[in-house]
């Protein structure tokens, strides 16, 4: 999926009372996000602890964004490009949204059901997160080899999911977190990350890195990444994937130019499976992603 995936989406509240420095952390934390658990869940809690309060947060700024193009369906991608940033996160007696920037886990709507002095679960009611999708209702023996290769370029469409999230929290700033979602939209296939992130802080700039593993089913690859014998072509030849691992990495850095204006530096590589790399539309075994981005904060 265009950055599912790669991996993507996260629940971040904030405190109604924090100092700018905590806030531009958060923020900054939760506009990093990357499928399934977020990176912005992983931030917030390694700088809040547990999520009980009412409330959150809404930004808006710009951002320039510099992306490799890893699959040919990308027919609009630019190396480089400026970007409106508009991000929010909003919880009320554990029912929360969430829309976090760059997020590599999408929008979120749900609800945090269970927390002990460590552990957070949540209920993932709507997973939103973009995709391709092929249409079933085709006669492909009616298409020649020509309109065969415009139905495989797909039409953009959304990966809608529900599931579980897990977050385990310790010594102030180390968070593991996973969640699985599955598709009930065109009841896709299964998805799930494990994600390990560290937060520093380093004079008024805020540090983190985060791990990822991200698993996708062989009926989620197959229907976004395969290719059957009745679709194949010369151009998209027959494939069918099993199902994938792949693995991730996040770095970042936030400071603080005001009480309500944040500046942002984020970097993140995913490395594919075999089984998703090696297939017919597949431009690159890898995603990469840099972002600089300045933004205020409401």
């Amino acid at each position: 999926m265009k950055q599912f995936l790669v991996i993507k989406g996260g629940v971040v509240f904030l405190r109604q009372h924090i100092t700018y420095l905590s806030k531009a952390l958060m923020l900054f934390m939760g506009c990093v996000a990357s499928f399934f658990v977020s990176a912005t869940d992983i931030s917030n809690s390694v700088t809040q602890g547990s999520r009980h309060d009412n409330g959150g947060y809404f930004e808006i700024g710009g951002n320039v964004l510099g992306t490799n193009q890893f699959d040919v369906r990308q027919t609009d991608h630019k190396d480089i490009e400026p970007l409106l940033l508009i991000s929010g996160v909003y919880q009320y007696k554990g029912l929360f949204v969430e829309m976090v920037h760059l997020s590599q886990d999408g929008i979120n709507l749900g609800y945090n059901f269970w927390n002990s002095e460590h552990w957070s679960l949540d209920f993932l009611a709507a997973n939103i997160s973009s995709t391709w999708y092929r249409s079933d209702n085709v006669d492909l023996s009616k298409l020649n080899q020509a309109q065969r290769n415009a139905h495989l370029m797909s039409d953009d469409s959304y990966y809608i999911g529900a599931g579980l999230r897990a977050t385990r929290y310790w010594d102030d700033n180390y968070v593991f977190q996973f969640r699985a979602v599955s598709d009930y939209k065109e009841n896709l296939g299964l998805q799930s990350t494990a994600r390990l992130g560290k937060s520093w802080l380093v004079r008024n700039w805020n540090l983190y890195a985060l791990g990822s593993v991200i698993y996708s089913s062989s009926k989620l690859t197959r229907n976004i990444y395969g290719v059957t014998s009745e679709e194949a072509t010369d151009q998209f030849y027959q494939y069918k994937p099993s199902s994938a691992f792949s693995y991730g990495l996040e770095v970042g850095a936030a400071y603080p130019i005001s009480q309500d204006v944040v500046f942002r530096s984020t970097y993140r590589i995913v490395s594919f499976s075999d089984e998703i790399a090696d297939s017919p539309f597949s431009r690159a075994d890898y995603s990469s992603l840099f972002n600089v981005s300045i933004s205020y904060v409401f």
